[in-house]
């Protein structure tokens, strides 16, 4: 899964890094088929990368994110969304 973002104005980079590591480690971290995550930004653009064992994992991990408190924190900081996709994992090396 990979998204592309640019944060909402106003919003802090330290108070987004601080909201990330809250649904890394209390939701993404413990959801069925989490393999990694890597968050970049460049430019004003964000964009976090998310390995999943299956395509269903990474879709139930979207659907019940709605329901996690950390998930809607993180996601309240997102403004415009610039790429959005899910990418079946081919070969990890």
């Amino acid at each position: 899964m990979v998204i592309s973002f640019k944060l909402k104005d106003g919003v802090c980079i330290d108070g987004f890094l601080a909201a990330s590591d809250k649904i890394q480690e209390n939701y993404l971290s413990k959801c069925k088929g989490f393999i990694n995550r890597q968050l970049m930004i460049i430019d004003g653009v964000w964009t976090d990368w998310l390995i999943w064992e299956t395509l269903l994992d990474a879709q139930n991990s979207m659907i019940k994110s709605a329901e996690n408190k950390s998930a809607k924190e993180f996601t309240s900081m997102v403004g415009e969304v610039v790429e959005q996709g899910l990418y079946p994992l081919e070969r990890s090396y």
